[in-house]
């Protein structure tokens, strides 16, 4: 009877509505709702980019960079982002993307696989972003100092700072690596990638 007398003391004292410490609560959760934000998943205009630039064997780097190299993204149509949710015309916080890669250089080596991107808001309409992939290597031109020397599978790195110039068109600076990642033995590619990007969104 005691612990159940405690129990009801207990309660009434920590959960009831009018308890000082909800109250506060309260009024910080209504103070901060403004902020307040949500994860959705949405259907995504298509979007095409196209990123040219400048290359090399990361297996002899003093021979420097050369043109040109070719790196194509096709979104696939949904997006998994972090918004406001009382302010819905802002930027989008964070923004998760799945891509089509395509990636080729002069001599007509290529790559081509599925990548997932992680773009963070770090100025208004600009975005830092990371993306990762795996790829799959042809070499059609053997003993080329593009760094690709077999076939198989590659793992394809992207860091990108991006600008949103119009609602439709986005410019973007990125750095692109391609190799094996130590995870893919017998493939030996290894490719630097220094380019310039220009999006398309439909």
């Amino acid at each position: 009877m005691k612990f159940l007398i405690s129990f009801l003391i207990f309660t009434t004292t920590c959960l009831a509505q009018e308890n000082p410490r909800e109250i506060l609560l309260d009024s910080l959760n209504t103070s901060r709702e403004k902020d307040r934000g949500a994860f959705n998943l949405y259907i995504k205009d298509p979007e095409l980019e196209i990123i040219g630039g400048v290359f090399r064997n990361r297996e002899t780097p003093d021979q420097g960079f050369e043109p040109f190299n070719m790196t194509y993204h096709v979104y696939l149509p949904f997006q998994f982002d972090l918004n406001y949710v009382n302010l819905k015309a802002k930027d989008k916080l964070l923004k998760i993307n799945a891509m089509l890669i395509v990636h080729h250089s002069k001599y007509g080596n290529y790559a081509m696989g599925l990548g997932t991107r992680f773009s963070f808001l770090i100025f208004k309409r600009t975005y830092l972003s990371y993306q990762n992939g795996v790829v799959w290597c042809e070499v059609v031109k053997r003993n080329t100092n593009d760094g690709f020397n077999n076939m198989g599978f590659c793992l394809h790195h992207e860091f990108s700072l991006s600008v949103h110039l119009s609602k439709h068109i986005k410019a973007s600076a990125n750095i692109v690596h391609i190799s094996n990642g130590d995870l893919f033995k017998n493939v030996k590619n290894n490719q630097d990638v220094l380019g310039l990007g220009l999006a398309y969104l439909f």
